[in-house]
């Protein structure tokens, strides 16, 4: 039928085109790796912004965080009819808040004395600190309020996030190595939860 010859074509697109399964399926290794990454941050970071290591270190903390908003991005899909407007609330501040610390690690990654004690450079800092640290509470309770991913890695995001981004103005080198453990390990749990989920297995709660 002449029906059928014009629709076979479309079907047959469709089916070599790229599923929404086959998207999400990478976001669960992407969140693992990023929690990887955030966990060895502070060990990896050097002291001297002369080093060899400190544009490459810096680097890979900026693909990080392009790696997190991607992995939001998933997150608020997969559990989006389940936190309500919470969770959208959460997922905006979140992605806005790694936003500006992405802007903020492009200052660092290129020029090694941005926000020296400048009081422009100072604000940014707190405002990023603040966006970023609420971003993940809110987050991180609307994970845990709607139990479709793990309510541990809702915890870990909400304590570890706030840890993470006012780690650096605080200057305690233990406090910086505990918010990026508890955030990286968020992201490994989450991204665990996301991979199998994407398999056809149970979310792990």
């Amino acid at each position: 039928m002449i029906t059928d010859r014009i629709t076979a074509p479309r079907v047959e697109g469709a089916q070599r085109g790229v599923s929404p399964g086959e998207i999400f399926g990478w976001s669960g290794p992407l969140a693992v790796a990023a929690g990887a990454s955030m966990l060895l941050a502070p060990f990896l970071h050097p002291e001297d912004p002369r080093s060899a290591a400190w544009v490459p270190v810096h680097f890979l903390y900026f693909v990080t965080l392009i790696a997190v908003l991607l992995v939001l991005v998933e997150a608020f899909v997969r559990q989006r009819l389940q936190t309500g407007r919470l969770g959208s609330v959460g997922f905006l501040v979140a992605f806005v808040g790694t936003s500006m610390m992405l802007m903020e690690g492009r200052e660092h990654l290129f020029s090694h004395d941005f926000g020296g004690g400048t009081p422009v450079g100072l604000w940014q800092l707190i405002a990023t600190s603040f966006v970023f640290g609420l971003g993940y509470v809110l987050l991180g309770v609307a994970v845990f309020r709607a139990g479709v991913l793990p309510r541990a890695a809702g915890v870990l995001l909400a304590v570890g996030g706030p840890i993470v981004a006012f780690a650096p103005p605080i200057g305690i080198e233990a406090v910086l190595i505990v918010g990026h453990a508890l955030f990286g390990a968020g992201l490994v749990w989450l991204g665990y939860a996301l991979w199998s989920g994407a398999k056809g297995t149970p979310i792990p709660r």
